[in-house]
């Protein structure tokens, strides 16, 4: 069975659509030249030379994409911003470009680009991890299971249009604008406290000044 490879458009599938009409995919490697003329040390050094970390690991990535990718190997290319897992299909081998159609990507290959399946289907969901890996280029071990989709019905050829919706408002700026557009009631006016006036009787008590009358209060008046 042929090898099924995730290669990555950019780093967020920014020259996906660029790639798809050349029909081409592509790593990009500023560092190195015709890597078919070099050797995996070579490949390497250029990066170390380039004081490019993890040099290893991308010698590995450059080498597999020249060397070790072969015409009939299937290419899974996720594009997150529109939802969507684009297949390929290798037609051509390894050629370096030293003025290339796809700027900055000197290191391509051709392929027949398929259609893309839906990233947020049910089925998808257990090959998530898989085309979430952040590396430009790694293998995929789950063939059979790609291989069942190069046959299925699912896949679509036009790009679905990219999400224009905004992000919701959090819940709590959306209560601080509702509270804010909310007049506040005026304050209830107090009334103000009643001054106790000493009733000039005998009885020698205070008492509210609505009820003496003549400076007396209802006991020393008689009432």
């Amino acid at each position: 069975m042929q090898r099924v490879w995730l290669i990555r458009a950019g780093e967020d599938a920014e020259v996906i659509d660029p790639m798809r009409r050349a029909g081409l995919i592509g790593i990009r490697y500023d560092e190195i030249g015709d890597a078919a003329t070099m050797t995996p040390a070579e490949i390497e050094q250029a990066f170390l030379d380039a004081n490019r970390s993890f040099a290893g690991q991308h010698r590995a990535r450059m080498h597999s994409f020249a060397s070790e990718v072969k015409p009939g190997d299937l290419i899974v290319t996720p594009n997150a911003n529109r939802r969507e897992v684009w297949l390929s299909i290798v037609t051509g081998d390894y050629r370096f470009d030293p003025e290339p159609s796809i700027a900055g990507y000197n290191h391509t290959r051709t392929v027949d680009w398929l259609g893309w399946l839906d990233r947020d289907a049910h089925w998808m969901s257990d090959q998530s991890k898989a085309i979430e890996h952040p590396v430009v280029l790694v293998e995929l071990y789950n063939r059979e299971w790609w291989w069942r989709q190069y046959d299925t019905k699912d896949r679509s050829v036009a790009p679905r249009p990219a999400s224009s919706k905004p992000p919701p408002k959090p819940a709590a700026s959306r209560t601080r604008t509702a509270s804010a557009a909310k007049p506040k009631p005026a304050p209830t006016a107090r009334p103000k406290p009643v001054t106790m006036v000493l009733c000039a009787g005998q009885c020698g008590l205070q008492w509210s000044p609505h009820i003496l009358v003549g400076g007396l209060c209802p006991d020393c008046r008689g009432d």
